[in-house]
């Protein structure tokens, strides 16, 4: 608490208030209140748990919590209070049903707080139905489906409550959902069936009356509960007998107790329920007992004659187990059995409904059944278990066994016999005397009614009728009996003083008898004064049943002493007891034994017994005094002499002597001396030297036993029958809240027994220097005991569901884990047994696999030691150290050929390889091995001692585990089998461990169709989700030696397995990977590759590479020893798992899409599959294969890189992208380093010759001239020193390979590659040479050498005569090499003969040669593209080019003829037509030889890769482009711009090339005009067509033009901006002198379209889009001025207005093209009709020009749409005349009275021209452009909608046209001339053109179309509103 004042508060004097703590400081206490509280619950602690939880609740801020939106706070406080009423609800339930009412509330609160939780609405119906609210239980359980539709708890139980209920619609529906979603649901079937029942029996219950609730977690209340008959009449009036007559309500010793204890409580005073107004039956009035009639006798006998062949008790879960409930349920079970058809209880229901699917279960009531699987699975394996009939009785157990309890007619007998001797009785206290006495005598089977008995006892003790003391002694063992019953515990000590109070009367009686004087402290019961019983009886005179009497006495009276802690009293008193035994026996009257059946503790009583309690006491004694001594002086062999002979003096085990309650009062801990003796013992035979194994496992057994004993274990008649144990039930003397406590006990015990089973197993000889075994007997019987736990566990928690507690599935979890831990105990135990056969241990396994998988139990297991999965991982151990003793036996015995055969048998699956490793190690060993990895990555099993790797002691070791003789009988045995048996035996073992692995790890290795069954898929069978590492490393040692005999596809079945284990083992250790010398090795940067290269395939080149690889390390074996160590327990996982995952994996790249590898996952591929193999080079650096699959992931990467890279990058976006590059130069490194690494370790000169052709080619694929790193034009690889370098190294490994093996292709590299550095020309075409001898029949060394000849053609010259003479060597043909002999040979003689070396003659004569050669090469390269070489584009690519460079007349034509295959085709002038190159060999494509006379038939063998094909494709392109442009196609270049900018298959590899084929069609174009103009006969007009083609291609891609200039392929010096913008101009120019003003208006709409925003672009496109607009419009005025009227006098037919005079200045209207200079001029032809413009008044045309007015005046309007160009011409000018002036307008002026000059933008003057021109008379250029747009755009709207198909109107010619679209101006102007109304802007509707009508249109000199006047229209409406003379 804290408290806040201000600083400057010195006045104030009262005392500071703390502040209150806040709120969340509230939250946070509630919550640690509300975690105290759940804390105190899981302790048991209900009280405190309940006042804690209400606390929390109580608190204000938790009640006063609302839920708002958005605070956060509230909503905590409410989450807190729902947790809080939820357990609290848990807390009431816990405390019993007193407290139901409290935990609905809770429930009630919780679901208002939360409607969601579907287990609170699960918990509120069950709780609510065992509170009979059937109305809340259905709601809730209604609800918990609204929340879980799924949910099967609600489903069942909302079934049985509607059942109770008796909605019968609603629970047809239910049941209808459950079968919905599990069609085989017995109860829902049942339900339904019922319901449906068609059959129906007149007056008898149907539908669901025939029904009733059951459901194993839901209590109903009877519905119809039986009223119980009252039979005890009101007494009656007296009568003269005196007699009362008592009714019983059956005939049973309880219902005579029953009713004397009716008359006998209100006669004593203790009656509660005794009503005053009722009178009393008197009790010494004789009673007369009437017994039931003979129907209900024979009903009662029926009932009580049903087969229970066990207790009651067993029917309850350990844990609310107790007496009063079993006789309940035992009740409930009996009235159930025989009720009549329309009652509703039916057991059968029960069992139906909770029965597998498909499948019958065993009846509940027959438990015989469940404990026979348990018994037929594993009684056969019980160590020394007869086989036969009389197997049951062969195995003597450790308790003893009882009679079978008395008949029900026995009963019936003896009570109707009894009430027939006292049928003359005294009244209802003698009759009570009597009933004690009989009892006393005869014995009473009846346990329910000894208590009631003793009640009648104390009620009739003081009658004055004194108890004989044979009655006094069975009171006495009555009340010591039941003094430890839990029901009763609160009663021990007046239980006891009872017992010792009849023991008193018994010395009392004899003292009587003997006439001994007593004292008054005698009668008071003391025990000193007990002891004078053995004074006073004299044992030689006793009778045998005086002896057994005595025996009874003394046994109690030491019982008693025990519990009043007089052990030395005790044990006088037991020892008196047992003389007298041994007295009587011999004297021969009696069995040994005491039958007590009466009682429920002591049923018997023997010798047995008696002394086992004696030496008891002596143990007790000793533990006080010596043994704790002996333990710490380590004196273990004498501790175990003390305590064995007193522990093991008796076989039997007896509960009442564990139960003694003077031990230990707390009941803390263990309560029993004997388990404390028998943990002593335990630990001292196992610390003892040698160890005591015999003494060790009967204390087992024994402490076993008890433990059993103590948790109730024993109550089934089966195991009574079997193996001995008592009937009696451990519940009846073991408070109900501690069976789970000895429960946990038998599972440590049996733990205990299976960890000791190994231990003993696992015992070294060398220590163990007795050489003892285990006794058969002692593993014998402890195996029996274990079965005896095996059969409680299936009967009690494995298969009787009904009686299951709420928490089912933790309870059924828990006890199947406790089955397992004791199946493996049974194991080990028949494990100890040297002499059980292997086939023996197999199929135990099998068979407890079986049986635990019955249950789905197989892969349980808990958290602890052992973990998922005990038995199986247990079980795979002990196989496969079977298989490895099997295979070690069988070493020295088979024949090498039979271990061929085993190697390929169907079961081997390839294990045997692996498992024959190490053939003399131990079973024990290899269940913990030490794992050592050495040699290729193969995993060797090494023993812990270094003798046994030399062969020292493997003998002994064999007998140490044999243990005794027998072992060597198992091996001669086993020598002796035949082969067919020892196949089977592994076959079995092999199945055992197939069936394990699965179903523990889902593993299945029986994929393929070998073998005949399929394994089971158990309930639990895992589905290969493993989730530790060490499920990984049990399946990837059993999978290893599969994996190392699979091929390929026998390693694909194993992916998904090797997949899950790697998830577990996804890396290496961190550490093992930092800095590791694999990575460090591929990407040193400092490494010296040049080196490695040169001593490649030397000796001692392997040590150089590992003293690089490993500088540090020393050596390989020290790096691999230190990797195993670092990397233990996993080592084996590691050296192996990447190996073989990367095999499995499918690492081709190539599969996936194209472009893959470019992107980002691409790239994580390629590093996730290299990462496996440098994973497995971490731990086998000397592995080859790794290096070889790594370096090809590393080469295939690359190839893909550089392939997709150049069908989808440019050479420009490559380079750009730094990653790409930077990947290629990586993973070529890396590839280099890894094959020089596979040098080192290729063996084989295969293999050496196949890692040098590899590095060979890396290296030459690193100098190739191909995209996407070089683009064939500018880039280019450079020639330097790394280049040299990467050459020689490339040609050293070709030499190397081809030393290895000559192949041709070698020689073809390497004669190439001596082209590349410059060596003479001899040495590269004799390699050519070779390669072609070695292979004839290829095409690429042949092209290869003639192209080469070719090349060195060009190069040398025509007057190189060495040259000449050494290509000459190597002619095609054997003619060409002839002639050129012969030429040598005459020239030689020429000078010889003139003395002088005339040069003349010498040239001439080479110049012959050199044409001789030439023209033999290009034969060599025809012939290598005939017939199927026709494809074969790199001979006719350089056949094209021996054509150009020969430069001959026709050369030319005929090397773009032949070049020309690759890009034309049938269909088309221009298309890529070339293909892949792929070898002939590769595709397995064999030709015959053809009958082409001596030609060789060819076939190309190299394949081509994706890069190199595209760069040939641009390789030859560029040429062909050349050659087109040369020749002046420009049809086919114009088709080829086209085409390359539209081809979709290599538009990104060849989208760079596209402005190279516009440059070259332009300068074929300008070329083309050059010619036309310089042809003197050429007509003029002969260059129009290609300046229109200019000008379109400037429209189309003008943008390309600034670059185009700039390329290398088209720099010249006539090739200039200014000259090529010219040729546009000159166009413009041509129109306007021609006058198309057609044509010019479709340029300028062109160039509107084309050119958004003209003052944007560069100043020759501006000037040109200007230039085109001046031209336009002078068009317009030039045609205006055609049809102008010129005057002629006085016009009388004008009519009376103003007039429009037009004044136009020539010299400024020609001025604005002053700055364009074309060699035509258009005023040289126009100037005199413009220079007549002066003045003129504009009249109406004439009537011939109306037409031509008509579409001038539309021309017009769209000049004045679209017109964007603001210098246009300015010589325009107009005036408005008045009528007076119209006579003679020459001398009008501007200044002049009555003339008004128009102030009018040039298109708007225009457009008013000629519309007077077309009408006749002025009007305002407002009402001009109104009138347009009004009768212009209605139509074209109308014309707009309708199709692009051409209507009837279009087929009209161009003046008809017009013509008829001419009416409409008239008519709106009000003109009424019938030829007017026929002309203007009417007709029909403007049909929209279609786009290849408007691109006719464009260039036709026709007049304008109506699809230019719609774009005007269009354009028309955006300036709707504004003002016309702003224009």
């Amino acid at each position: 608490m804290f408290s806040i004042a201000a600083i400057n508060d010195t006045d104030s004097t009262q005392q500071w208030e703390p502040l209150a703590p806040t709120k969340e400081a509230q939250e946070s206490h509630l919550t640690q209140t509300y975690h105290d509280g759940l804390l105190e619950l899981q302790a048991k602690q209900y009280d405190k748990a309940r006042h804690l939880l209400e606390s929390v609740l109580r608190d204000p801020l938790i009640s006063n919590a609302q839920e708002v939106d958005g605070n956060a706070s509230d909503s905590h406080l409410q989450q807190l209070r729902y947790l809080a009423l939820k357990n609290l609800a848990t807390v009431f339930l816990q405390q019993g049903s007193a407290h139901y009412e409290n935990a609905l509330q809770c429930y009630l609160q919780a679901v208002e707080i939360d409607t969601k939780d579907s287990v609170v609405w699960n918990q509120l119906g069950t709780l609510s139905c065992s509170m009979g609210l059937l109305s809340i239980s259905r709601w809730a359980f209604e609800q918990g489906l609204l929340c879980s539709p799924n949910n099967w708890n609600c489903m069942e139980k909302l079934l049985e409550v509607l059942i109770a209920i008796g909605d019968e619609v609603a629970c047809l529906a239910v049941a209808e959902l459950i079968l919905r979603h599990w069609p085989s649901h017995s109860r829902a079937l049942h339900v339904k069936c019922t319901i449906e029942e068609s059959e129906l029996v007149p007056f008898a219950p149907r539908g669901i009356d025939k029904l009733e609730p059951k459901h194993v977690r839901l209590k109903f209340l009877d519905k119809r509960k039986r009223t119980e008959e009252n039979f005890d009449e009101l007494v009656a009036n007296k009568r003269l007998n005196q007699t009362i007559e008592l009714k019983l309500h059956g005939v049973s010793w309880c219902a005579v107790v029953d009713a004397l204890l009716e008359i006998l409580h209100p006669l004593s005073g203790h009656d509660t329920e005794f009503k005053p107004d009722e009178p009393r039956k008197s009790g010494d009035i004789r009673l007369s007992i009437q017994l039931p009639s003979n129907l209900d006798i024979d009903m009662s006998s029926q009932e009580k004659k049903r087969p229970v062949d066990c207790p009651s008790s067993q029917c309850k879960p350990l844990s609310n187990s107790n007496s009063e409930r079993v006789g309940a349920v035992k009740e409930r079970e009996t009235n159930s059995f025989y009720e009549q058809p329309h009652e509703r209880r039916s057991t059968r229901l029960e069992r139906l409904r909770s029965r597998k699917p498909g499948k019958e279960e065993m009846d509940f009531g027959d438990r015989k059944d469940l404990v026979s699987v348990v018994l037929q699975y594993l009684e056969p394996f019980i160590v020394g278990a007869p086989s036969g009939d009389n197997s049951e009785h062969a195995v003597t157990c450790s308790v003893p066994r009882t009679d079978e309890a008395t008949s029900p007619d026995r009963e019936l007998n003896d009570v109707s016999a009894f009430v027939k001797e006292t049928s003359k009785n005294y009244g209802a206290y003698d009759m009570a005397h009597l009933l004690l006495e009989h009892v006393s005598t005869k014995g009473i089977m009846c346990q329910d009614a000894l208590p009631k008995l003793l009640e009648m006892e104390g009620l009739t003790r003081n009658w004055g009728k004194d108890r004989t003391p044979e009655c006094s002694l069975f009171l006495a063992e009555v009340y010591y009996d039941l003094a430890f019953l839990p029901s009763i515990a609160s009663k021990l000590s007046e239980f006891i003083s009872e017992a010792l109070y009849h023991l008193c009367k018994i010395v009392e009686s004899v003292a009587l008898d003997y006439h001994s004087p007593l004292t008054l402290e005698n009668q008071g019961g003391s025990w000193s004064d007990r002891s004078c019983c053995s004074d006073l009886v004299s044992i030689d005179s006793l009778s045998s049943e005086k002896c057994n009497f005595w025996i009874r006495y003394f046994w109690l009276s030491g019982k008693l002493s025990i519990f009043d802690g007089k052990k030395a009293k005790a044990y006088e008193e037991l020892s008196v007891s047992l003389s007298l035994v041994l007295k009587r026996d011999k004297m021969g009257d009696s069995s040994g034994s005491l039958k007590l059946s009466y009682l429920k503790v002591n049923k018997e009583l023997t010798p047995e017994k008696i002394l086992h309690e004696i030496n008891l006491l002596k143990v007790d004694s000793l533990l006080e005094e010596t043994v704790g001594e002996l333990m710490e002086k380590e004196n273990y062999v004498e501790c175990i002499n003390l305590l064995a002979p007193l522990l093991f003096s008796v076989d039997h085990v007896y509960l009442d002597v564990l139960s003694s309650p003077g031990i230990d009062d707390k009941n803390e801990g263990l309560t029993c001396i004997e388990l404390k003796a028998l943990d002593i013992l335990i630990e001292a035979s196992e610390k003892a030297i040698p160890m005591d194994k015999e003494v060790h496992l009967m204390c087992h057994q024994r402490k076993l036993l008890i433990l059993m004993l103590l948790a109730g274990m024993v109550q089934f008649k089966c195991s009574q029958q079997k193996y001995g144990f008592n009937a009696l039930s451990a519940y009846d003397v073991v408070p109900k809240e501690t069976p789970e406590k000895w429960n946990n006990l038998v599972v440590q015990e049996i733990k205990a027994i299976s960890n000791s089973a190994a231990k003993i197993k696992s015992l070294d000889p060398s220590v163990d220097t007795s050489g003892s075994s285990c006794p058969l007997s002692c593993i014998s019987a402890l195996q029996s005991v274990l079965v005896a736990v095996m059969c409680h566990v299936v009967i009690n928690y494995l298969c009787k569901k009904s009686c299951v507690p709420v928490n089912a599935d933790e309870t059924e979890q828990k006890h199947g884990c406790y089955l397992v831990d004791t199946c493996v105990a049974f194991c080990r135990l028949q494990h100890l047994v040297s002499s059980i056969a292997v086939e023996t241990q197999v199929e135990l396994i099998v068979a407890i696999h079986d049986l635990l998988a019955e249950y789905g139990l197989c892969c349980a297991g808990e958290g602890g030691e052992g973990g998922e999965g005990t038995f199986l991982k247990f079980a795979i151990k002990h196989l496969l150290a079977l298989d490895m003793k099997l295979k070690s036996n069988l070493n020295s015995s088979c024949t090498e050929k039979y271990h061929l055969d085993k190697q390929h048998s169907p079961g081997g699956l390839g294990k045997s390889a692996d498992r024959e490793i190490n053939m003399e190690l131990d079973i024990d060993e290899l269940e913990n091995p030490k794992i050592n990895v050495a040699g290729n990555g193969v995993s060797e099993v090494v023993h812990s001692q270094e003798s046994k790797r030399d062969g020292v002691g493997d003998r002994g070791d064999r007998q140490g585990d044999e243990g005794d003789k027998n072992g060597e009988k198992i091996i001669k045995h086993r020598s002796k089998m035949s082969e067919e048996e020892m196949e089977e035996l592994e076959l079995m073992i092999d199945n055992a461990l197939d069936q394990c692995f699965f179903c523990l790890y889902g593993l299945n290795l029986r994929s393929d169709s070998s073998y005949d069954d399929d394994l089971a898929t158990h309930k639990n069978t895992s589905r290969g989700d493993y989730q530790t590492k060490e499920q990984c490393l049990d399946v990837f040692q059993y999978i290893l030696p599969c994996a190392k005999a699979s091929s390929k596809t026998g390693l694909v079945k194993l992916r998904r397995v090797l997949r899950a284990i790697r998830k577990q083992f996804p890396q290496p250790p961190q550490d093992l990977l930092d800095g590791n010398a694999i990575d460090k090795f591929l990407d040193d940067p400092e490494l010296c590759e040049d080196r490695l290269s040169d001593e490649a395939g030397s000796e001692g080149y392997l040590e150089t590479v590992i003293k690089i690889l490993f500088p540090d390390a020393g050596n390989v074996k020290q790096h691999r020893s230190s990797m195993v160590k670092r990397s233990d327990p996993y080592s084996e996982v590691y050296c192996n798992l990447y190996y073989f995952l990367a095999l499995s994996e499918e690492m081709n790249a190539t599969d996936k899409w194209p472009g893959f590898v470019l992107t980002k996952e691409g790239e994580e591929f390629v590093q996730q599959n290299a990462s496996l193999f440098k994973y497995d080079l971490l731990y086998n650096p000397l592995r080859f294969e790794s290096w070889q699959r790594l370096a090809k992931i590393y080469d295939e990467e690359v190839d893909l890189l550089l392939n997709d890279g150049s069908k989808h990058i440019n050479v420009v976006g490559w380079r750009k992208n730094a990653t790409l590059p930077q990947r290629v130069d990586r993973s070529r490194r890396r590839s280099r380093r890894c094959l020089l690494m596979s040098l080192a370790l290729a063996n084989t000169p295969s293999q050496q010759c196949e890692i040098h052709e590899l590095l060979a080619l890396v290296y030459y694929d690193s100098l190739q001239n191909v995209v996407p790193f070089y683009d064939q034009r500018s880039i280019i690889p450079s020639k330097d020193a790394a280049w040299i370098v990467f050459c020689e190294n490339s040609m050293k490994h070709f030499k190397k390979a081809f030393s290895h093996k000559q192949d041709w292709s070698h020689a073809f590299y390497i004669g190439k590659l001596c082209e590349k550095l410059g060596y003479p020309y001899e040495r590269s075409l004799s390699y050519y040479d070779k390669a072609v001898e070695l292979n004839p029949s290829a095409a690429d060394p042949v092209y290869r050498m003639h192209a080469s000849r070719l090349k060195l053609l060009h190069k040398c010259g025509k007057q190189d005569l060495e040259a000449l003479k050494t290509l000459s060597g190597h002619s095609f043909r054997q003619s060409t090499k002839d002639a050129v002999t012969n030429i040598f040979s005459e020239m030689a003689s020429v000078i010889d003969d003139t003395f002088s070396e005339d040069s003349s003659h010498k040239s001439n004569y080479l110049e012959e040669v050199w044409h001789i050669l030439y023209h033999d090469c290009l034969s060599a390269l025809e012939n290598c593209v005939e017939g199927d070489l026709k494809h074969f584009h790199k001979a006719r690519y350089m056949l094209a080019q021996g054509l150009y460079k020969r430069g001959l007349i026709g050369d030319l034509e005929r090397a773009k003829d032949e070049l020309s295959f690759c890009f034309k085709s049938s269909r088309s002038s221009f298309t890529i037509n070339m293909w892949e190159i792929e070898g002939m060999v590769r595709k397995g494509r064999r030709r015959t030889p053809g009958v082409a006379g001596n030609k060789k038939v060819l076939d190309v063998n190299l394949a081509e890769s994706s890069r190199k094909f595209i760069t040939c494709i641009r390789k030859y392109l560029l040429f062909y482009l050349r050659l087109l442009e040369e020749t002046g196609d420009t049809c086919t270049l114009d088709r080829a711009f086209a085409s390359l900018r539209s081809d979709k298959r290599f538009s990104l590899c060849i989208e760079d090339l596209v402005p190279v084929g516009l440059g070259r069609l332009i300068k074929a174009l300008v070329s083309s005009i050059h010619q036309a103009e310089s042809a003197e006969s050429s007509t003029p007009g002969t260059s129009e067509p290609q300046l229109e083609k200019l000008f379109s291609l400037f429209m189309e891609q003008g943008n390309l033009w600034p670059e185009i200039l700039c390329l290398p392929e088209t720099q010249s010096p006539e090739f200039t901006d200014s000259s090529l913008y010219g040729y546009l101009h000159r166009h413009i120019t041509s129109l306007e002198r021609n006058s198309k003003l057609e044509a010019l208006e479709g340029i300028n709409e062109r160039i509107r379209k084309r050119f958004k925003n003209p003052k944007l672009l560069n100043s020759n496109c501006a000037k040109v889009c200007r230039h085109a607009s001046v031209a336009w419009c002078r068009s317009l005025i030039i045609d205006l001025a055609l049809i102008t009227p010129m005057p002629f006098g006085h016009d009388d037919t004008l009519e009376s207005g103003q007039l429009l005079v037009l004044d136009v200045q020539a010299d400024e209207l020609w001025n604005t093209s002053s700055d364009i200079t074309t060699p035509e001029n258009p005023e040289t032809k126009w100037g005199s009709v413009l220079t007549k413009m002066k003045n003129i008044a504009v009249k109406k045309a004439a009537n011939g020009d109306i037409e031509t007015a008509s579409s001038l005046m539309k021309s017009c309007y769209n000049f004045y749409r679209e017109s964007s160009c603001g210098l246009l011409p300015s010589g325009i000018n107009l005036y408005l005349v008045p009528p007076k002036l119209a006579v003679d307008t020459r001398g009008v002026e501007p200044g002049q009275d009555g003339v008004e000059v128009l102030d009018l933008s040039v298109p708007r003057k225009l457009l008013l021209w000629a519309y007077v021109l077309l009408h006749g008379r002025y009007a305002t250029i407002a009402a001009v452009v109104k009138h347009c747009e009004e009768n212009i755009k209605p139509k074209m709207k109308k014309g707009a909608g309708t199709s692009s198909t051409p209507s009837s109107h279009s087929g009209l010619s161009p003046a008809k046209h017009v013509h008829a679209t001419g009416g409409v101006v008239a008519g709106v102007e009000g003109v009424n001339s019938d030829a007017e109304a026929g002309r203007g802007f009417g007709g029909s509707p403007a049909v929209p053109a279609t786009g290849s009508e408007k691109r006719l249109n464009a260039d036709s000199t026709t007049p304008v179309s109506s699809s230019r006047q719609s774009q005007c229209w269009k354009s028309s409406t955006m300036d709707e509103g504004g003002d016309p003379e702003k224009k």
